[in-house]
């Protein structure tokens, strides 16, 4: 569903029923009209959405085509020059943020839905190693070494292996205790016999390599020269190419934000999971580092509650302390009638899981925002439905 597209009328109550109805067409989340909110329309830019969905249309409309006939007619110079513009467009950005990439929702089976939320958030990682990218790549011109679009290209594809296993296992989700049975682990060679030869080499690294662990863990093994005596030993480390290393960040975070139930996990749960040292240990540290700087625990526009029932929008990252944004009290009963109010409308996302009937201590516009930072009796409870309390330490 594209921002924009009006759902419902002001004044419409979501009752149970009507939430229960936009389940079903696979929409999770919302965006409503809400006076004093303008600032936050800076931080979404419907040019990155449109983009986004191009990609993922193109991407399930051209492999659905062919996937009967064989894979030989795959235009993978088109995802390329997509991606590209993908790239170009986050690089203007005022504030590149992980926002617009949950945008796209739906089912967590969806290998295109993946691939392309995947390549969206390796790219927004991609842009804070630029220096980082350019120092392990010297041989290159610094304009080739930070560019982004192969990586994006190489992680809209990654999956693409899996079109060729059996649906019984084609969902399985890696863990820390199960790495997959070895014909789901071949997802990866059949993906890169796939687009081999047809994408960039540093794209092919991604495909055969995005299960590659910093440890040495990971998959798949290395074959063994002929007539060597040498021991075949994992990658691990820097032998990783940095690029595979980021796309190894991005899959596992989307991947814990899809829940079994079909539902997506507030950014919360999906960072607190992959702190811990069964996975940690999987991740360049410095990667790591810059992707929790790209994805904050809980984003600008957000609707959230707080411990003590009050209902809040954050309005501002705290990079030092994540899960203790700026946030700012509203009356969401107010969103029923924007009309009435003299301030410019704008946005705000809630999920549709939230309570229509939540108050707050509010009463007029005129309402301080709240840094959770210095409020150490305050911290937010709920995202929609699910009680993050337990994830905030």
């Amino acid at each position: 569903m594209r921002r924009g597209t009006t759902l419902l009328k002001a004044g419409f109550e979501l009752d149970e029923d009507n939430v229960n109805r936009l389940r079903s067409l696979g929409i999770y989340s919302i965006w409503v009209l809400y006076p004093g909110l303008d600032f936050l329309d800076e931080l979404l830019d419907p040019e990155l959405l449109k983009k986004q969905q191009g990609l993922y249309r193109s991407l399930k409309e051209q492999f659905d085509e062919v996937q009967e006939q064989g894979l030989t007619k795959i235009d993978y110079n088109s995802y390329t020059s997509q991606m590209s513009d993908l790239f170009r467009q986050l690089l203007q950005a005022k504030a590149p943020s992980s926002l617009f990439v949950t945008e796209l929702q739906g089912e967590s089976e969806d290998i295109f839905l993946h691939g392309t939320t995947v390549a969206s958030l390796a790219i927004l990682i991609g842009l804070r190693l630029e220096s980082y990218l350019v120092r392990a790549r010297p041989n290159l011109p610094v304009s080739v070494a930070s560019d982004l679009t192969q990586l994006g290209v190489g992680c809209l594809l990654h999956d693409m292996g899996k079109l060729n296993l059996p649906e019984e296992i084609r969902n399985f989700h890696i863990t820390a205790q199960d790495m997959g049975g070895s014909l789901w682990q071949q997802h990866t060679e059949v993906g890169f016999e796939m687009i081999k030869g047809g994408l960039d080499p540093m794209a092919g690294q991604i495909v055969l390599n995005h299960h590659q662990h910093f440890d040495g863990s990971g998959f798949p093994i290395r074959k063994a020269i002929p007539g060597s005596n040498e021991p075949v030993l994992p990658l691990e480390g820097n032998e990783i190419h940095g690029f595979c290393r980021i796309a190894c960040i991005a899959d596992r975070f989307d991947g814990f934000r899809h829940l079994p139930d079909g539902r997506i996990a507030p950014n919360i749960v999906a960072l607190k999971r992959m702190k811990n040292p069964g996975y940690s240990k999987w991740f360049d540290p410095v990667i790591y580092e810059a992707f929790t700087n790209a994805i904050p625990a809980f984003s600008p526009g957000e609707q959230v509650t707080l411990n003590d029932g009050q209902t809040v929008v954050v309005t501002e990252v705290n990079e030092v302390e994540p899960c203790r944004p700026i946030v700012r009290p509203i009356d969401p009963k107010k969103a029923l009638n924007p009309d009435t109010d003299t301030n410019p409308e704008s946005d705000t996302k809630t999920d549709v899981d939230a309570e229509s009937d939540t108050k707050t201590d509010a009463e007029s516009d005129d309402i301080d925002d709240i840094n959770l930072t210095s409020r150490r009796d305050l911290y937010i409870a709920r995202v929609g439905d699910f009680d993050v309390t337990s994830y905030l330490h």
